[in-house]
């Protein structure tokens, strides 16, 4: 990314403290043509914002948490137990290529993705080490549906991608 890293302070816990962390992480990874990280679903997205002279690929990130499941796991006996907090979180990729030839554009496309599957897997607790908020994320798989490239009315092509994994978050309760 171009900008510089904003660390935003992280609630106690819960799905804004699991989707903050994610964006913290994916903020201050190296991600080549990510342009942008939405925590929740932009209005519009505006592919110029935080893009660089001659940039033809940009993209866009949302984080969204689809579902929670929770469960109750009993360690140290009846009054002492943690619950189990399992988030199903997509990150919807947007990308918004102008070069000429789209061969080149898909290459941009599946470097991004490859770039932020590679983010996920650096760091399990996607730096989180106090393992609060994030006690495993994007284990045990990562799974990705692709969208077909189109081409829009200005010429642009417009690629769209899911990447699917799990969060859990741990809570002593």
């Amino acid at each position: 990314m171009t900008t510089p890293t904003t660390y935003t302070q992280i609630p106690l816990q819960g799905r804004v403290a699991v989707r903050q962390t994610l964006y913290n992480w994916l903020q201050t990874g190296d991600i080549k043509n990510l342009n942008q990280i939405f925590t929740s679903f932009p209005k519009r997205i505006n592919y110029q914002v935080n893009s660089q002279p001659g940039q033809l690929s940009r993209s866009a990130v949302v984080i969204f948490i689809q579902s929670e499941s929770e469960s109750r796991i009993a360690i140290g006996g009846a009054h002492n137990g943690w619950k189990r907090v399992d988030y199903s979180v997509i990150l919807q990729v947007y990308q918004h290529s102008m070069e000429r030839n789209s061969e080149k554009a898909m290459d941009d496309f599946d470097t991004l993705i490859d770039a932020i599957k590679a983010r996920l897997r650096a760091d399990h607790n996607f730096g989180d080490e106090s393992e609060r908020y994030v006690w495993q994320g994007a284990e045990p798989q990562i799974n990705t549906t692709y969208g077909e490239p189109a081409t829009n009315e200005g010429g642009a092509t417009e690629t769209f991608a899911e990447i699917q994994f799990l969060v859990t978050e741990m809570i002593q309760a």
